[in-house]
């Protein structure tokens, strides 16, 4: 749904804010499900957040990065818009893929999410462990 999981396999995880004092958006609660995910199945993550000037963002970019055992790969961004619905106000979201098997390392996945004047919304970064 939001271009949003770039995450693959699992032992340990942790999943956190990045730096809430640089986001326009207030991020509720984040989580995902199940935990820990079993390789074939569905595996969902979501982000549970508030605007709290109580403003609608109506564009921007979002910005999507992935590293494997400290080594990125290149980041994508796609339009805002085209990621979640627009206009953005207090929202629930969330984003299911199919978890693979066969990896070994550690894999860190982040989301970010600028307006259209640049301004920082939101980030989120998921951090796992992976057995293969």
């Amino acid at each position: 749904m939001f271009g949003l999981l770039y995450v693959i396999g699992f032992s340990g995880m942790s999943l956190l804010a990045c730096d809430p004092t640089l986001t326009a958006f207030k991020i509720n609660s984040q989580g995902f499900s199940p935990s820990p995910p079993i390789a074939g199945q569905d595996a969902t993550l979501w982000i549970d957040f508030t605007v709290p000037d109580g403003s609608a963002v109506t564009a921007g970019t979002a910005k999507y990065g992935i590293s494997f055992n400290g080594i990125p790969f290149s980041p994508t961004t796609e339009d805002l818009c085209t990621q979640v619905s627009c206009p953005i106000e207090s929202q629930n979201l969330s984003s299911t893929t199919q978890w693979p098997s066969g990896l070994s390392g550690k894999i860190v996945s982040k989301i970010q999410w600028y307006d259209a004047s640049g301004a920082y919304l939101l980030c989120s970064q998921l951090t796992e462990k992976v057995k293969g």
